[in-house]
């Protein structure tokens, strides 16, 4: 059943949030869903996948290229058809079990046979057209293999065995470590811990011929960080463009901020940065990334002391790979103190304009005898610190990092950290309730673009969220699960119009638009729905039908005399 939430809330609005643009609006106060769909609810439909004894869905791969999602649970591997995730019978499976003498060497060191003992699938990603890449924790021995996507096999040997690889710098060892990873042009780029007890974190590129580069552990680059998502962005895009930039690899985390003495463990979250074209120096950080950068992102109310400071996910949207500079992060937000205890939660978001100027801006540096952080306000040596090899270095003959003077690595060795402050309000905030996840899908209707958020909770529910004008509306609250359980995983596949969302126990398949469960033109425009419009006879899914100008739909007044 659904239920419907007529309250009208004033929100104050501090920001004008223009339609397709981000910046940013603030709701200092709960937003309550419009509806609310029970579990099973028929008004809105959801198909199910789960396994008897699977558990721990907990890594997601959508491939449109074979029409196939494939899923990573606990020592167990899923192709399941997008025709109908619900029926057995068109998938594939197979297991990836931890040998018993593996898993006794993991108790033997300390670990719980019964939780920490299994391989938990944690990377699970596409290397080319016809293999997959995946890595599980093995008992605490991460291991990584091949996957034939012909037959959805692990590749192996001539002998029979399957081929692995040493999982250590690209999977973490304990299945509770939060870690991303990415492949860019046949690389691995994963944000994860290199050793058994978790305290060696490492951004780490591997896999191909080309050499493997890491952060440097004893600067201290990262401090404890929690990795929530990674992302590939093409700014060397458009070909032959004047400023000759490399390709990016963005990562996103929370850390402990060293640059904070007021309270101990304060834990910022940060956004970090390496260039694809990283090669390592030649005397100077050798095998060590040449490139690394990082800058404090801040979701935080106006004037409040108690800032949402642990990111737990982030989506990038970019509108095509060559607009990447109208590439707008969303992140969702919790906070470590007080105020953010009882269950609060904030969407932010930050556009690459924010971005590129802070990593432009100014470093900070630390005083090695009182270890307290300052902002560096002494000129840089050039070429720039961090920066990715351009058109002006090759000026200069500079034509890899390998090329570059040491006196340029030597001063990026410490100046790490931006001295600015990457910093949003929140355009989403939710009072009692714990986000985990986030998706984000650009939608256009007529000549306006809106921005339309998915956002799973820790009690198994989905918020279906748009920004109008600054003030925010919760189109819709769904129960995803029969019990309550967090959301683990959200995928977007903006091609069918459909939400693939995880959990310990289950996989479910939700429609974004539900756009039939409106019945009369007043439901419809009044749901403020982007993808419905009224036809003069039912609400349509303008995805779905062909465009007609007398369509009505009112985003922004919810005006039932409004065409498209």
């Amino acid at each position: 059943m659904w239920t419907m939430n007529m309250a009208v809330l004033h929100l104050p609005v501090y920001t004008v949030l223009l339609v397709g643009y981000v910046q940013a609006g603030v709701a200092d106060g709960d937003v309550t869903p419009r509806l609310t769909f029970s579990y099973n609810a028929k008004e809105r439909t959801a198909k199910r996948f789960s396994a008897s004894g699977v558990v721990n869905f907990t890594t997601l791969h959508l491939s449109n290229e074979d029409k196939t999602l494939y899923v990573g649970a606990r020592e167990i591997l899923f192709a399941l058809n997008l025709t109908d995730i619900s029926e057995v019978t068109l998938h594939r499976n197979f297991t990836w079990e931890t040998p018993d003498r593996k898993r006794e060497e993991c108790s033997f060191k300390g670990k719980d046979l019964q939780k920490d003992c299994f391989n938990y699938i944690k990377i699970f990603l596409r290397v080319n057209n016809t293999h997959l890449y995946v890595c599980g924790t093995y008992a605490f021995s991460p291991t990584c293999a091949y996957i034939k996507t012909d037959n959805f096999s692990l590749v192996k040997s001539d002998s029979g065995e399957v081929v692995t690889e040493d999982g250590r710098s690209r999977c973490p060892f304990n299945p509770e470590y939060k870690s991303t990873a990415i492949i860019a042009d046949g690389e691995l780029y994963a944000g994860t811990v290199s050793n058994f007890q978790g305290n060696e974190p490492i951004i780490y590129k591997s896999l191909s011929q080309g050499t493997s580069l890491k952060t440097e552990n004893s600067l201290n680059w990262l401090q404890d960080p929690a990795f929530v998502g990674s992302a590939y962005i093409q700014e060397s895009l458009p070909k032959g463009n004047e400023v000759g930039d490399d390709d990016k690899i963005y990562f996103f985390f929370s850390e402990v901020g060293k640059e904070f003495d007021f309270f101990d463990n304060t834990l910022v979250s940060r956004i970090a940065r390496v260039c694809k074209g990283d090669l390592g120096g030649e005397r100077v950080l050798q095998k060590k990334w040449t490139t690394f950068l990082k800058a404090q992102l801040l979701c935080s109310l106006p004037d409040d002391g108690f800032p949402f400071n642990i990111i737990q996910d982030m989506f990038v949207l970019t509108p095509s790979p060559e607009d990447w500079k109208n590439t707008v992060f969303y992140g969702v937000f919790t906070s470590q103190w007080y105020k953010g205890a009882s269950g609060s939660s904030a969407v932010c978001s930050f556009t690459m304009d924010q971005v590129v100027e802070a990593f432009n801006g100014r470093y900070r540096e630390v005083n090695r005898e009182t270890q307290q952080w300052y902002t560096y306000n002494h000129p840089v040596p050039e070429p720039r610190p961090g920066m990715c090899i351009t058109n002006e270095a090759r000026k200069q003959d500079i034509p890899s990092s390998l090329r570059m003077p040491d006196k340029v690595l030597n001063f990026v060795k410490d100046h790490f950290l931006m001295d600015s402050v990457i910093r949003s309000s929140p355009l989403l905030l939710k009072r009692n309730a714990h986000y985990t996840q986030i998706a984000v899908h650009r939608v256009q209707t007529g000549s306006k673009v809106y921005h339309v958020l998915f956002v799973g909770t820790d009690d198994g529910r989905l918020h279906k969220a748009i920004n109008i004008n600054g003030k925010m509306h919760i189109i819709e609250e769904m129960v995803l699960f029969r019990n309550s359980q967090p959301v683990l995983n959200i995928e977007l596949d903006t091609e069918k119009g459909q939400l693939y969302i995880s959990s310990f126990s289950e996989l479910v398949e939700v429609p974004i638009a539900n756009c039939t469960n409106y019945q009369s033109c007043g439901e419809c425009v009044l749901s403020r729905d982007p993808y419905c419009a009224w036809d003069g006879s039912q609400c349509v899914d303008i995805r779905q039908t062909p465009p007609n100008k007398a369509w009505q739909q009112s985003i922004v007044e919810a005006d039932t005399a409004t065409n498209l």
